[in-house]
């Protein structure tokens, strides 16, 4: 069989099973083990004949499937109903889904800046942000597009080996918007950018994107551009007495 699956093409292991599934139009939630890990071990092997550095992460989800594989062939416990449940497939599963979600939302970004990019904002001075009092008007002075403009250029720049993890790692929202709460502990005013400095990952960024995206949704964060093309600032808000 004659394979023309690059590994440079994709960004890593779970890239490549999703190419797998979508190519074969496979049911992400029933997946073939034996099939797709024969595949996957096909392509791994024939990259290896080419002298292709194989990348840590893609060796590991190969020793994955093999023991996804393995216990595919054990018998497994059932309940009342005959439904099965210690489907071993159910971790990859989630990983799958979770990577798939998370590169659509990045391609959408991608998107709102490739659709945006040649519109230009003027800002808008006349409600001083120290006197805000409706933070249901945020955009009046930054645009989604500006904050997503931010974002996309961090995930443009995060470390591909990054953008995943074979092991399974949440991050949720809740965690992130506490990460940006924490912030505020020294500083009533932040800068987005200075807060996406601290993050490592692709994933953790687009989580934090969706967190930002979600405080300002429910009036918890107020957000202000002085100037077009200068840095975003954020604060918390809070009432207070």
């Amino acid at each position: 069989m004659v394979f023309n699956v690059k590994l440079e093409n994709f960004e890593g292991p779970l890239d490549l099973l999703l190419y797998f599934i979508k190519r074969d139009k496979i049911d992400i939630y029933d997946i073939p083990i034996a099939k797709i890990t024969s595949e996957y071990i096909d392509v791994i092997n024939a990259a290896k004949k080419l002298d292709v550095s194989i990348a840590g992460e893609f060796l590991f989800m190969a020793s994955l499937l093999l023991r996804l594989k393995t216990r595919m062939l054990l018998p497994r416990h059932h309940d009342e109903e005959g439904l099965d449940i210690e489907d071993p497939r159910i971790s990859l599963v989630d990983q799958l889904l979770q990577y798939k979600n998370f590169k659509n939302i990045a391609h959408q970004l991608k998107g709102i800046h490739q659709d945006n990019k040649d519109l230009f904002y003027r800002p808008n001075d006349k409600i001083p942000f120290q006197k805000r009092l409706n933070p249901a008007d945020f955009l009046k002075e930054v645009s989604l597009f500006d904050i997503s403009k931010i974002f996309q250029t961090a995930i443009d720049n995060a470390p591909n080996d990054n953008s995943f993890t074979i092991v399974k790692e949440t991050i949720s929202l809740q965690e992130q918007k506490q990460f940006i709460v924490s912030n505020f502990k020294s500083k009533k005013i932040i800068s987005l950018a200075s807060l996406i400095k601290k993050l490592e990952s692709k994933l953790e960024i687009i989580v934090t994107f969706l967190a930002v995206l979600d405080m300002i949704k429910e009036s918890e964060l107020i957000c202000k551009q002085k100037n077009t093309f200068e840095d975003i600032e954020i604060k918390l808000n809070i009432i207070t007495a």
